[in-house]
């Protein structure tokens, strides 16, 4: 893929102002990430963030839900707390859209995916599961770029994100309170798939990436943290109501914190973060991004700094309901010409790790 955002080049100088804020810290005696009920902005504390951007980069100002009935006003990021944030967060998404697609309709996902290097990744999955799609070239289309259109194989089996329809069943069988919602998908297998660094390190012996994953029940904090952000990075239709408790059980999960200061997405996007330190072998710390402004999705990254610097980071770009494989929101269908059938696909590529 090429790198249209820069991320090598970012995250390097990101972790270098990481290295010298955490040297600093090691000197003072004081640190930045701050847990839920603590402030940032205290008198005559110095604030550090975990991740910084380039030098310069003030706190965005952002819009906070108040849960007194007051209506929004204006915050900065380093005077909130991140059980603030995550309660504007599940503010907004409350409010959001509630369309259930037709069973032969398609969810469009556009997502900016980075590893060595970055590149946009398109892609439709039928909401019954039973077909998935991409564009680019096959070995029997050559250099023509075409809309790749496969079954999924039935020996996938089930999980959050596998199929559309079914993991919106299963979510909206979720309790709406955040405590209750937290212990069912931690001990529910169906939501098994996010990394728990504590269980398994993200390197095979050649230090190459190793993509092993937790197994169900999830019971630390850093393997619930892994099952919230992996349903919020999968799932594509998620009911409203179910989408504001998952912002509001991520805040009760202990090591949840904010950073200080705004961070790039995959795509580049200035935004909010939420981060959390596994405090693993692998030194492996994840961050989930946040809109600025509304608090919505934005996209996820890990880090894992034990054996090297290796990161990996998904942006959610745009998402939607088409009726053809290879259709944007809005857009015309593509010339049936386009449009290839190809074999079987065993698993839907939602998210390269």
């Amino acid at each position: 893929m090429n790198t249209p955002v820069g991320f090598k080049q970012r995250l390097g100088a990101e972790l270098a102002l990481l290295e010298e804020a955490q040297a600093a810290d090691e000197t003072s005696g004081q640190n930045a990430p701050v847990t839920a009920g603590r402030f940032f902005a205290r008198p005559g504390v110095r604030r550090t963030a975990w991740v910084g951007l380039a030098a310069g980069t003030v706190a965005a100002a952002v819009v906070v839900a108040t849960s007194g009935g007051q209506g929004v006003r204006n915050r900065s990021v380093d005077a909130m707390t991140v059980a603030q944030v995550l309660d504007a967060a599940a503010t907004h998404a409350a409010k959001g859209p509630d369309r259930e697609p037709g069973l032969h309709q398609w969810v469009y996902t556009d997502t900016v995916v980075c590893y060595d290097d970055c590149g946009h990744q398109p892609h439709w999955v039928r909401y019954d599961g039973a077909k998935a799609a991409s564009v680019g070239k096959t070995f029997r289309t050559g250099d023509r770029t075409v809309v790749s259109v496969s079954d999924i194989a039935a020996s996938m089996g089930s999980g959050v994100g596998h199929k559309p329809q079914e993991t919106r069943e299963v979510l909206s069988r979720l309790p709406t309170d955040p405590r209750k919602l937290l212990e069912r998908v931690s001990d529910d297998p169906f939501f098994a798939g996010g990394v728990d660094p504590s269980a398994v390190l993200p390197y095979s012996p050649d230090k190459s990436f190793n993509s092993a994953g937790e197994t169900s029940p999830a019971v630390t904090p850093g393997a619930r943290f892994a099952r919230i952000v992996n349903v919020l990075e999968v799932a594509s239709n998620i009911p409203p109501r179910i989408n504001a408790a998952l912002y509001r059980a991520l805040a009760l999960i202990p090591g949840t914190e904010l950073v200080a200061k705004p961070m790039k997405d995959a795509a580049g996007r200035p935004g909010t973060a939420i981060t959390f330190d596994f405090h693993d072998r692998a030194r492996t710390r994840a961050y989930l991004f946040l809109d600025p402004d509304t608090y919505a999705y934005r996209g996820s990254r890990t880090d894992w700094r034990g054996e090297g610097n290796v990161s990996d980071a998904f942006a959610h770009m745009k998402t939607g309901i088409v009726d053809h494989p290879g259709q944007v929101p809005g857009g015309p269908a593509p010339d049936p010409s386009d449009v290839v059938e190809e074999e079987p696909t065993l698993i839907v590529p939602l998210k390269p790790r």
